[in-house]
Formats: C-alpha cells, structure tokens, sequence
C-alpha cells in the first residue's frame, strides 16, 4: 500500500500522489530516530552527569509511608486487640462447649479441634496486639517531645538556613514548593538523622505550607 512520507497517511493502490502534502507516495515508511534536546534556555545543574543517569544501577524507587501519629497508632491497635480478642475468645469458647458435648455442631472432632486451634492463633494475636499498644501508648510522650524539639529548632533555627534562604520567592507555587520541600527536608535530614522517613516527609510538607 502507497504511503505519503509527510503525513504519513496510507492511500488505496494505485494512488500516486498526496493531494494534502502535495507530494509523491512511497511503498514504505522509513522511521529515523529523531534526537530529542532539550529547551534552548535550559541549563543543566552542574553536578549533572548524564552518565551516571544512563549506566547507573536501577534502584527500586522506595516504597511511601504514610505518618500516623502515637494516637492514630494507639487507637489502632487497641481497636485490632480488641477484633481479635472478641472473635477468639467467643469461638474458642465454643468449640471448647461443642467438644465437650454440651453444644452440638455438625462438625466432627477434628474439624471442631482445627478450629479450636484457629480461634486460639486469634486470641495469641489479640494478646500480642494488645502488648503492641501499650508500648505505643509508653512512647507516645517521647515521640511529642521529639516533634516539638524539631519543630522549635526549624523555627529558630532551620528556616534561617542558608539553603532554605536561596529558594527565590518569585518561581510559579508548585516549582517553588517542591524547591523548598527538597531544601527542607535535607535540612532536617542533616540535623536529625534518626529520624523516622514518615515523620520526616510530614515535618516537612507541614513546615512548607507554613512559610
């Protein structure tokens, strides 16, 4: 079938010409690699290396975690303990009943015994959940005593930064914002190393949506 090389359009055999393009039909199509550049007025930052880009190691991107507070995280496992220890305790009362005779189920005695240890694996896990959120509860006033330092020392200190400093105030919103995030969260990086990457990325977004 006859092709226009411009538009690239394919015509019906015996079509010769393009009526669009003005210009003769081919038999095929050639497909040359065209060199992308990048904008005239763009400059690349200088620590650039464009092969470190094309022979780096590809490293898995890594995985986003959401911040939850010691009371978001609290009340979520006492809630979880509270599931499983209901659900467990109630079945394997029950199965205790049925294989003691008292109550009657359609199940045989192996049956009513799996499912005896099943309830049972429920109220390990309950129990566990339950330990799990004291230890949450223990360490809710230390994590709030951390978010306060960190907070008292980016507004006295921090923001003052030299790097945070160097972000011009008069680029469009989003490209400034994502600058001062990056220029924040290395800050803070580098003052406070230890620091959870969840809790990390919220100090963060929370510090450049104040200034």
């Amino acid at each position: 079938m006859p092709w226009c090389p411009k538009c690239r359009n394919e015509y019906v055999e015996g079509k010769t010409h393009c009526p669009d393009c003005d210009v003769d039909l081919v038999e095929e199509l050639s497909f040359e690699k065209e060199e992308i550049l990048p904008p005239e007025d763009y400059e690349f930052p200088e620590d650039f290396r464009p092969e470190e880009v094309l022979n780096g190691p590809k490293e898995r991107p890594k995985p986003v975690r959401t911040y939850k507070s010691p009371e978001e995280r609290y009340k979520d496992a006492r809630s979880s303990a509270g599931s499983f220890l209901l659900v467990g305790g109630a079945g394997f009362i029950l199965m205790i009943l049925a294989l003691a005779g008292i109550l009657s189920f359609p199940f045989h005695d192996f049956a009513l015994i799996s499912m005896l240890i099943f309830f049972g694996v429920f109220l390990g896990i309950g129990v566990f959940s339950l330990k799990n959120s004291r230890k949450i509860r223990e360490s809710m006033e230390e994590e709030r005593t951390f978010v306060e330092k960190v907070t008292s020392w980016f507004e006295t200190q921090g923001k003052h930064q030299e790097r945070i400093k160097a972000v011009p105030s008069d680029l469009p919103e989003e490209i400034r914002y994502f600058q001062l995030y990056d220029a924040v969260r290395r800050t803070l990086t580098e003052r406070f190393p230890e620091m959870d990457e969840a809790l990390l990325d919220k100090l963060t977004s929370d510090f450049c949506e104040e200034n």
